[in-house]
């Protein structure tokens, strides 16, 4: 599998802090068509969190852009919330709605990650 060293083009971003002073960068590139030849499309859809954890850009698969882009939002969402810097407090957002929320959106089957359970 082909290792990327860049989201290439933005399209969104999101600031976080970790321990009230640091910033947390999170980068989501534009969904890309894979250059496989099949009977359907595979589209992937890079992201990079910046200052938590690795570095490293990873990416989310779908059928067509939009899955691609929902899942890799799920995905940040699912790293961010179980990382120990989350679990430890250390880690939010200003515009989230509680303490707590990072405002990314999580598989159902690890919602009671979400402040409140919800």
């Amino acid at each position: 599998m082909l290792k990327l060293e860049s989201v290439g083009d933005v399209i969104a971003s999101r600031e976080l802090t970790l321990d009230e002073t640091s910033k947390v960068t999170v980068l989501i590139g534009k969904p890309l068509r894979l250059p496989i030849e099949r009977e359907w499309e595979d589209w992937r859809c890079p992201y990079q969190k910046l200052g938590v954890g690795d570095d490293r850009v990873r990416c989310a698969y779908g059928i067509d852009p939009v899955q691609a882009l929902f899942l890799a939002l799920q995905m940040i969402g699912a790293e961010l919330y179980c990382s120990e810097e989350y679990k430890a407090g250390r880690l939010d957002w200003d515009c989230g709605k509680v303490k707590g929320d990072l405002g990314f959106p999580v598989a159902d089957i690890i919602r009671d990650v979400l402040p409140g359970g919800n």
